[in-house]
């Protein structure tokens, strides 16, 4: 394979990673389950991870994708479990939150602060606007994730149109997210996780986290 062809799987490997955590760590839906059970969303991380060169995790995610695919699996409790650990992990623990998903939390104590304009600012550069309707705030994990899908989406549409100058904004761009905000807090948000999450599901994405952010 050539280097454009190389540099066009790590675009679309890190796309396809970020959106997908960005969903494991937004509020579990339906759409997250029944992806689970069809087997694609575990799929789609494993190949993702081989192609970004990220090892060590290929046995616990064949061992839970084998558990999520069994036609026996009941879809509703399965829900209803991961909904159960989301709920009390980042929104119902006492007297604190065991697992904060918003960066500002991390670095200034409370919600709403600087990290959040500092990101916002960067959503602005990048072309994107946030919207008042929108219903996470600018820092929570989930919201960067899909930010940093968006600039690999970026780095592909670059690749693909031989464009360096997006190619190389929408890799600065990254970078900068990487450096200033998400790395750090990624892999905070992954150690509470893995420190307190009941359910498998989210011991197995603290897991990933901890391994694409140590590695990027």
């Amino acid at each position: 394979m050539n280097e454009s062809g190389e540099r066009l799987n790590r675009a679309a490997a890190k796309a396809a990673l970020y959106s997908l955590l960005a969903q494991a760590l937004n509020y579990p839906e339906k759409d997250l389950v029944d992806n689970l059970c069809q087997g694609g969303f575990l799929g789609e991380i494993m190949d993702a991870l081989d192609v970004l060169g990220i090892e060590g995790l290929r046995s616990s995610l064949e061992t839970f994708q084998k558990e999520y695919t069994d036609p026996g699996v009941n879809r509703k409790n399965l829900l209803l479990e991961i909904e159960k650990d989301y709920t009390w992990m980042c929104f119902a623990s006492k007297p604190r939150r065991l697992v904060y998903l918003f960066e500002s939390v991390y670095n200034e104590g409370k919600l709403f602060d600087e990290s959040t304009f500092q990101i916002a600012r960067l959503y602005y550069e990048a072309g994107l606007k946030v919207e008042e309707s929108f219903r996470l705030p600018p820092d929570h994990i989930a919201v960067e994730l899909e930010f940093m899908a968006f600039l690999s989406f970026k780095e592909l549409e670059g690749i693909k149109a031989g464009d360096r100058k997006i190619e190389e904004y929408a890799v600065e761009l990254q970078n900068r997210t990487l450096d200033e905000h998400l790395r750090k807090f990624a892999l905070a948000v992954a150690a509470n996780l893995g420190k307190h999450a009941k359910a498998g599901f989210y011991q197995l994405t603290a897991q990933v986290v901890t391994a694409l952010f140590s590695h990027m």
